[in-house]
């Protein structure tokens, strides 16, 4: 049974969580500083979509299939750390190329930010692994225990969501200030390194 210090302790452990810096602040700071608020908040909702998919496999008892289910986090694992670096991996082409008149379509190789918010969240097993470890202590392990636990996922998924509101706000001020400038050559660029060393750190990443 979810008591009130139990949903102040999540809550708290919530926040730092959500305010370490990962593929989803990364993805929406990069969208919305190079396209606007509006990219960066079709960012947001990929990654809250690929919250409820977590809720609903938490809603369902699949999360620990991850474990499981032999080779099932490796698939993941490769797979997300291939997407990363792909996304990586176009972010420094288009700050290493001069703009040009296609830049749009070069940018949306990696698919639409709401596409690439969602992806790059469903294809974070490490993400399922810390509800699978962190969740059956605060939840137990009761019939009721599902449901709890989606509660606990929309408290971070909610958490997250102000944030990156936030960050989506700041980062577009960010990018209007520079607009097409060498700065934001430069701020694609280190996103770009920032997203492989992510990529890299996904691939080495054990099932724990």
């Amino acid at each position: 049974m979810l008591t009130a210090q139990a949903l102040l302790a999540w809550t708290l452990m919530s926040i730092g969580l959500v305010l370490l810096p990962g593929p989803d602040t990364m993805l929406v700071a990069g969208h919305a500083a190079r396209r606007g608020f509006r990219a960066g908040m079709a960012a947001i909702g990929g990654i809250q979509l690929g919250g409820l998919f977590y809720m609903a496999l938490c809603g369902f008892g699949f999360l620990s299939v991850l474990n499981a289910v032999p080779g099932m986090f490796m698939t993941v694992k490769i797979a997300g750390a291939l997407y990363l670096a792909w996304l990586g991996i176009g972010m420094l082409r288009g700050a290493i190329k001069p703009a040009s008149g296609d830049t749009q379509s070069k940018v949306r190789l990696g698919g639409s930010p709401f596409s690439q918010g969602f992806i790059s969240t469903v294809l974070n097993p490490k993400v399922a692994v810390f509800f699978l470890a962190a969740l059956p202590q605060f939840v137990g392990t009761g019939p009721n225990a599902p449901w709890h636990g989606m509660l606990l996922i929309a408290i971070v998924y909610g958490i997250g969501f102000c944030w990156c509101v936030l960050l989506a706000a700041l980062a577009t001020h960010a990018g209007r200030k520079v607009g097409q400038s060498s700065v934001m050559r430069w701020f694609e660029g280190a996103l770009g390194a920032a997203f492989l060393g992510l990529a890299g750190r996904l691939a080495l990443a054990r099932n724990a």
